[in-house]
């Protein structure tokens, strides 16, 4: 009898291509992580690119004086594409928090009969909430592009020296993200690939183990793994 963790490890086998030769050099199974897991993968994560940011602001680390010194060797607009994929996030975040949405229509204010509604009147709800989330986009983007065209004005004022200052300060910002995204995937890979069918034997042993695997491998992992992870979201809605 399967057991009742084993319902909700989504999981797949997969076969493993070679690189090159496309040849089929090993089969693995993944599954989705459970939320023990996951978070410990988060945790991971979030600590290297806090180690990260900590590293880019110390002008005594190597992290320092290769990646935030090196950006006064870019071109004005490359150091203000900096400045504006960090605030691009920023305002990402903000726009959850200030775009209201509107209230969504009430089955009773479209139904005769709100407890036994027809299926045009069905239709209608689906239609109007439709109509409302499309708007709701609009209005986060309306607002991301709004602020964008803010701080296109506000950076056009600033000295060249001015770019350069915030672009290296904007860089502590960036990078870490890029940290945490990359460690994320790798410590998903870590908790959620298999030798065995039953998911008991992890096929690697360590973070290490990973980060020395071919990336073209990782990304056949990868892309899997996201596939069962958007599966199970249509699952729980």
């Amino acid at each position: 009898m399967v057991s009742l963790v084993d319902l909700f490890r989504y999981k797949e086998e997969v076969d493993i291509k070679h690189p090159k030769t496309g040849e089929i050099i090993k089969k693995v199974w993944i599954r989705i992580l459970g939320d023990f897991d996951l978070n410990k993968a988060y945790k991971a994560s979030r600590i290297l690119s806090s180690e990260k940011r900590i590293a880019l602001r110390n002008p005594d680390t190597d992290d320092y004086k290769d990646e935030v010194l090196g950006i006064a060797e870019l071109s004005r607009v490359e150091q203000e594409d900096i400045i504006k994929t960090a605030r691009l996030s920023n305002f990402i975040s903000e726009s959850s928090a200030i775009v209201k949405r509107s209230d969504l229509p009430k089955l009773e204010e479209l139904a005769l009969d709100a407890d036994a509604p027809t299926l045009e009147e069905l239709e209608k709800l689906d239609s109007a909430e439709k109509e409302e989330d499309e708007e709701y986009k609009k209005r986060v983007q309306d607002y991301i592009s709004q602020k964008q065209l803010e701080l296109e004005q506000e950076l056009s004022k600033l000295s060249d020296s001015g770019i350069l200052t915030l672009s290296q300060h904007e860089i502590s910002n960036v990078l870490p993200f890029g940290v945490f995204m990359s460690e994320l995937s790798d410590q998903k890979l870590l908790y959620g690939v298999f030798m065995d069918k039953a998911c008991k034997e992890r096929e690697f042993n360590s973070i290490e183990d990973i980060k020395n695997t071919p990336q073209t491998i990782k990304d056949q992992l990868l892309t899997v793994l996201e596939k069962l992870e958007m599966g199970q979201e249509d699952i729980k809605n």
